[in-house]
């Protein structure tokens, strides 16, 4: 195994970032192997993880600020290299996807690669100060595309962007503070070591239930925001729809994922020792973001915005899974995460397909385009089907497992929770989405796009790898779920059963 894995693979892409900007038109290639090294890396560590072994691996640990307790502490478990991997491979689909973007080229490839560095910051930093740094790094290469390459009202959803989710980091940084606080007045140790916080929380004496309830509230209201889950979302749609296509999927795929991963890295740990209202407001807010999501995504005529409101329904799948606190529900989450950031790459690369052939995204001035781009066709109904949960495709195996893991709760009403969403959120979920490909693909060929044909071979490269790994991730879900299960052990900490915790 490469000797300080992790560092290096968040080193490349930065260093990659800074040559792309001063590249000029060989940006791209610089953007490729800024994205194919650390790829290469992310599958090495998965190859050479211990699928076994409860603990963090590939740690790196180094003093960074001493005197108040910062060190730079890398590692991954379960829970994070899954997510290392999806980051690394969507990085290297999305440049494919973008191969012909011509305007400001350095600077968008190069936003393309810092990009990554954040996200993987996030998915590997192990000190809440570090956390934090790479969380904030996030926002300015999503600023930055959305304003720069993104629609007319780019301006308006670049700023609803930043001040959303910059609002509710700043209140997931009082409570990091809050903790750091706490921990070092009972303690005499000043540390921000995420690890070493998150069990002390199940310590009365540092942490009375009172602090824990308010601090408990901060962090979960920043995650939720970047979920973002119902009623935190309204953010998403704009982004979304303003956003360059490139900006869409890294948002969808992989920004989004940061709020699931704070849920099970910091949130669900500490569920044990927080009011037993929280898990059924985790849980409650779940299933209304996935029945209200769909409703929206149902009532869209923009096919962007459509698959917009979609993923803030497929998000909520998190939030039930990991307020249902079983070991299935919340591995089933997990892999949520994982396939949904494969699905929703194909979503937004097949509406920003739409756009610049067929110069409009709204459904119902399309039709017939299946007749004219077979192949594409294909790639976006495969898209389409694994987003509804076809079975055989990496979606089915994941609400299955979160269902499931929820009927066999113990908590009340969790069976009800997922009759309605198998009669309220799947039916609409399959509603919309095969109404959208009807109409936009199927049916007689409107005379305005006889002309029009496949696109370029890069981006139907670039869908065809996502389907693939769909369906193998579908078909083989255990080279993920191994890994989640182990880690869905983890974050649930100590056995406390239900009744110690007050909530049956």
């Amino acid at each position: 195994m490469i000797s300080n894995a992790i560092s290096l693979m968040i080193a490349i892409p930065l260093i990659a970032a800074v040559v792309a900007l001063f590249a000029g038109k060989a940006a791209k290639y610089v953007a490729l192997v800024g994205s194919l090294v650390p790829l290469a890396i992310s599958l090495q560590m998965f190859q050479a993880f211990e699928n076994k072994a409860n603990v963090m691996q590939f740690v790196e640990s180094y003093d960074w600020v001493p005197s108040i307790g910062v060190k730079y502490t890398v590692g991954v478990d379960g829970i994070g290299l899954p997510l290392v991997l999806l980051s690394t491979i969507v990085s290297v689909m999305v440049v494919i996807y973008s191969w012909g973007e011509s305007k400001r080229a350095n600077q968008f490839f190069a936003l393309l690669l810092l990009n990554e560095v954040g996200v993987l910051g996030v998915f590997t930093a192990l000190d809440f100060f570090l956390f934090y740094i790479f969380w904030e790094v996030v926002l300015l290469p999503m600023f930055f595309l959305i304003g720069v390459w993104g629609g007319p009202r780019k301006d308006y959803a670049a700023i609803k962007f930043f001040i959303y989710t910059h609002v509710a980091s700043l209140i997931m940084l009082l409570s990091i503070f809050a903790l750091y606080f706490s921990y070092s007045a009972s303690t005499g140790i000043r540390t921000f070591d995420m690890l070493t916080l998150i069990q002390a929380t199940g310590d009365s004496a540092i942490f009375s239930p009172m602090l824990m309830n308010v601090l408990f509230f901060g962090l979960l209201f920043g995650f939720l925001v970047k979920m973002p889950a119902v009623p935190f979302h309204t953010w998403l749609p704009d982004a979304h729809v303003e956003a360059p296509t490139a900006g869409s999927v890294l948002l969808a795929a992989l920004l989004l994922k940061m709020g699931g991963y704070g849920l099970f890295r910091v949130v669900v740990p500490m569920l044990p020792n927080v009011s037993a209202n929280y898990i059924t407001l985790m849980a409650i807010i779940g299933v209304i973001s996935i029945i209200y999501g769909g409703f929206l995504a149902l009532a869209q005529k923009d096919l962007k915005k459509m698959v917009a409101y979609s993923s803030v329904s497929h998000m909520g799948y998190v939030l039930l899974g990991a307020g249902a606190f079983t070991w299935l529900s919340v591995q089933g989450a997990m892999f949520q995460q994982f396939s949904h950031g494969l699905i929703t790459c194909v979503l937004f690369m097949s509406a920003g397909t739409i756009q610049h052939t067929a110069g409009t995204r709204i459904i119902s001035e399309l039709g017939g385009l299946a007749d004219r781009m077979p192949k594409f066709a294909v790639l976006m109904l495969a898209g389409f089907m694994a987003s509804l949960g076809l079975p055989g495709m990496c979606g089915f195996v994941a609400e299955v497992s979160v269902l499931a893991g929820t009927f066999t709760s113990e908590l009340p009403h969790m069976q009800l929770y997922v009759l309605i969403v198998i009669f309220g959120g799947i039916v609409v979920t399959a509603g919309y989405h095969l109404w959208a490909m009807q109409k936009a693909m199927f049916g007689p060929i409107l005379k305005k796009y006889l002309d029009l044909k496949d696109p370029h071979s890069y981006e139907l490269l670039s869908m065809s790898i996502l389907i693939v790994l769909i369906i193998y991730f579908g078909v083989q879900p255990a080279l993920i779920t191994d890994i989640m299960g182990v880690a869905a052990d983890q974050v649930m900490g100590p056995v406390v059963t239900l009744a110690q915790m007050g909530v049956i």
